[in-house]
């Protein structure tokens, strides 16, 4: 299958890149944009019926006025496709605007949340390009402004922090259960703060384990339809919206987030940000497990917030000794969650 070859592809050559990045002198600039212009066209001209939501994204963007769209997708969505559908039917054309946006924001976020360059996008293309660039393009958008809110939330700039999450908003509604994340603060986890948000993720899973049932749908226009559109998507096997709150890359992260929280005052020299990141790691992945019973939540937020996994996957690199045995654990890494969501998306 081209589009699975494509991205096997990509991550090939993202693997490669940490190896050598500190040998690209003035052509690393070049090399970064080029991996971008890369996924971009990986992302938007992805075969339709590939992926489970490509087929629903077609036929919402051929009838974008339709009564059903206007009650369940974002203005942006209805603009676009509406602007669009003016010069081509072809639906790859919406694909190709909105992988531009959300790699484009992607990349920006992680030259201002990590030192290196290649590491995170090893670590992106494995796992969340996929996820959100080729199957959840909306919330694709919603991320990369989500990770560019992180650099003024841990500066306390929260004006600039919402903003950008309300940006976001426009493209998924989903983000606006971000917004109370603007009140996080980066300091450091010490004592009795370290042991409470290593205490997050267990009790998510607590809840979890209590079954608790899921909320019914509030009667609330446009986001009780968005609900109730996704629940309908899912009982017919047309959206990835199930939550198994044991799966690899649930298990990996969390492995992840106690190593390094092992090594908070080590990364902390290297990554200012690492302690607002590490409380976005813990709620992120216990929001997961806490809501697996209500895949909306679990899956959309859960997901949303465990985008900082990203970067934090990539700050491993900081806790081994020789650098090369850094970056063969970040690929390990990252080629297990490749594995898992090419499985889970595309292998049926």
């Amino acid at each position: 299958m081209a589009t699975i070859a494509s991205i096997i592809i990509l991550f090939g050559l993202a693997s490669l890149l940490p190896l050598i990045e500190d040998y690209m002198g003035k052509y690393r600039i070049h090399i970064y944009v080029f991996m971008g212009m890369m996924m971009i066209l990986v992302a938007g001209l992805r075969e339709v019926g590939v992926d489970p939501d490509s087929l629903n994204y077609e036929e919402a963007y051929l009838h974008y006025d339709s009564q059903s769209n206007e009650d369940s997708k974002e203005f942006t969505f209805i603009i676009l496709s509406e602007l669009l559908n003016e010069v081509t039917d072809d639906v790859h054309a919406l694909f190709l605007i909105y992988a531009f946006i959300a790699v484009v924001l992607h990349l920006i976020a992680f030259r201002q949340l990590s030192e290196y360059w290649f590491l995170p996008l090893l670590v992106y293309v494995s796992f969340y390009f996929v996820m959100h660039e080729m199957i959840q393009i909306r919330t694709g958008v919603l991320s990369g402004f989500f990770m560019l809110a992180i650099k003024p939330i841990a500066e306390k700039r929260r004006f600039t922090a919402l903003l950008l999450i309300l940006a976001g908003t426009t493209f998924h509604l989903s983000g606006l259960a971000l917004i109370p994340l603007i009140f996080l603060s980066n300091k450091p986890l010490t004592g009795a703060k370290r042991w409470f948000w290593m205490a997050i993720i267990p009790a998510g899973y607590v809840v979890y384990t209590l079954g608790v049932a899921a909320t019914m749908y509030l009667d609330i226009p446009f986001i009780g339809q968005k609900l109730m559109d996704y629940q309908s998507g899912d009982e017919k096997g047309q959206s990835i919206v199930t939550v198994d709150a044991f799966n690899v890359v649930q298990l990996l992260s969390i492995a992840a987030f106690y190593y390094l929280m092992c090594f908070h005052d080590t990364i902390i020299e290297k990554n200012k940000y690492f302690p607002l990141m590490m409380k976005l790691f813990a709620l992120g992945t216990a929001i997961f497990a806490a809501f697996s019973f209500f895949p909306i939540i679990g899956d959309r937020i859960g997901y949303q917030i465990k985008m900082i996994n990203i970067i934090l996957f990539a700050n491993i690199f900081y806790t081994i000794v020789p650098k090369w045995m850094g970056r063969i654990a970040i690929f390990f890494v990252s080629s297990i969650q490749l594995v898992y969501i090419l499985s889970y998306a595309f292998i049926k």
